[in-house]
């Protein structure tokens, strides 16, 4: 059996299960925001930083006499789990500040407003000191 063929087998259960998730949730805007995602990670698997890590990564292995076999894969699904895990980490956050939105509001509220009068402070004070140089510089 070739090596490369457990990576294959593994690389068409994920597009199966994909498929399969993607198909229960039954929702046309999610085949639509789902299909947009898988064309442009297709394209992204493409930039120049990535191809050049695999690379890199197999003209060593091969170098060392090891085996370069799923290297792309690997680093697809470490890449692709980062995704996978911010996007989740994301989802929930976007809950917590829905939850705790009028808190945020407070604080916010608050804190812009000491952030912008200490900037206006600041501003004023070195516009002071500059007139105060003008004026020593005309005198």
């Amino acid at each position: 059996m070739k090596l490369w063929f457990p990576y294959f087998l593994a690389i068409v259960f994920l597009h199966a299960l994909g498929l399969a998730l993607l198909f229960m949730a039954n929702n046309a805007s999610f085949y639509a925001a789902a299909s947009m995602a898988y064309m442009l990670g297709a394209k992204h698997a493409f930039d120049a930083d990535h191809i050049a890590c695999i690379d890199n990564t197999i003209r060593k292995l091969t170098q060392q006499g090891k085996n370069a076999y799923g290297v792309g894969f690997y680093f697809s699904m470490g890449h692709s789990s980062v995704v996978i895990l911010m996007t989740i980490i994301s989802a929930f956050a976007i809950a917590w500040a829905k939850e705790h939105t009028p808190m945020l509001e407070e604080i916010g509220g608050v804190v812009g407003t000491l952030v912008s009068g200490l900037f206006l402070l600041i501003i004023g004070l070195l516009n002071a000191i500059i007139l105060i140089d003008l004026l020593k510089i005309f005198k």
